[in-house]
């Protein structure tokens, strides 16, 4: 049960934070930016920090007012039926997310690892570990990852740093070349992959100084935001634009690239690659634990065996549904750019609003009772 777990640390909120959203954006955003930007996709990375600090912020706002959870803060705000939409809102977004980084997980695994394996026992398999990681609770999921982080972190610094004397610096030029609209597009597409950062939204009843979680979600969105603006510099001045525009992965097709000192490891790209099976892998977790958390609280169950059994099979068709209706990806794209961006910045904002307003009638209304 989620409430048999004892509080995690903010440095374990931290590292978790980290590798929850430089998984997945540091190996599909730098594709994504060069086809749509060229050299100017690091302007979308720092205008798509700036767009997460305000989320941060709209979202420490909100926590300064959360009491037991954010569940009853969002009822005791706006009213028992619209917090049910709201955690619903939250719901669909997480079990997609969970359901889409599946898919790209699977993926990883059976180009680079396991080339003969099958997408439907390797989904199985991936949702079994997640699983068994949120019935073991948050605790030993943050000391596992935290226990993980630096062994993963040191060797792609050195891999980054190695990949660095390949860097042809013409291939940073032209700046500032691209439209506004293709860098708003650029910056968008940066916001998205920002999105699990409201995981912190949900993190009150586990985390120790609990009124400090915005700013280590600030801290986590810049370590985040450094490293992806280093990795697209070397891929932009290894590949150039037009290259690094069509490579589906192009941070793993750079790993394979480097050339260690010695030459005595040749298949350097597979070690690697497990820098972001892990990391994607947390985000799965991330995934699989907050639908979990979120279905537990509508239902009002005091465990989570039957939330989980909705939330697992959900997040396994929807992974397997990706392979086989490639369709998905589009409407997945759609769905996170026109309704779970905007949607996310309306509720905060509702939220605040709402309860502003609360609280200057009932002052105002306290102030007439006295007189």
């Amino acid at each position: 049960m989620f409430a048999d777990n004892r509080k995690i640390s903010l440095r374990q909120v931290r590292r978790l934070l980290i590798l929850d959203i430089f998984g997945m954006s540091s190996l599909m955003l730098p594709g994504i930016l060069a086809s749509m930007t060229g050299a100017d996709g690091l302007i979308c990375l720092i205008l798509g920090m700036a767009g997460g600090l305000v989320l941060l912020w709209l979202m420490g706002k909100n926590l300064q007012y959360v009491k037991e959870n954010y569940y009853s803060y969002m009822k005791d705000t706006t009213g028992e039926l619209v917090g049910d939409i709201f955690m619903v809102f939250y719901f669909l977004y997480f079990i997609t997310l969970c359901g889409f980084v599946l898919y790209q997980t699977s993926l990883l695994v059976l180009v680079w690892l396991l080339p003969e394996g099958s997408e439907f026992w390797v989904n199985l398999l991936l949702l079994a570990l997640a699983a068994y990681g949120t019935v073991r609770g948050i605790e030993g999921r943050a000391r596992v990852y935290e226990i993980i982080f630096w062994f993963l972190g040191i060797p792609l610094l050195v891999m980054l740093i190695l990949a660095f004397r390949e860097v042809r610096t013409d291939y940073w030029a032209p700046v500032f070349y691209s439209g506004g609209e293709d860098l708003l597009r650029g910056t968008i597409a940066s916001g998205i992959f920002l999105l699990p950062l409201t995981a912190l939204l949900f993190l009150k009843p586990f985390c120790r100084q609990e009124e400090k979680l915005a700013a280590v979600g600030r801290k986590a969105l810049i370590a985040v935001t450094l490293m992806n603006g280093l990795i697209y510099l070397i891929l932009l001045g290894v590949f150039g634009q037009n290259t690094m525009g069509v490579l589906k992965r192009p941070v793993i097709t750079l790993m394979s690239m480097v050339n260690l000192p010695g030459g005595f490891f040749t298949r350097q790209d597979v070690m690697m690659t497990t820098v972001w099976f892990f990391a994607l892998f947390a985000l799965l977790h991330t995934g699989v634990f907050h639908s979990t958390l979120i279905l537990k609280e509508l239902f009002h169950e005091s465990g989570n065996r039957y939330s989980m059994c909705i939330s697992l099979p959900l997040a396994f068709f929807i992974g397997i549904g990706f392979f086989q209706q490639p369709f998905l990806m589009e409407v997945y794209e759609i769905y996170q750019k026109w309704i779970v961006l905007p949607g996310m910045v309306a509720i905060l904002l509702i939220l605040l609003l709402v309860h502003h307003l609360r609280t200057h009638w009932e002052s105002k209304k306290e102030e007439k009772e006295s007189c």
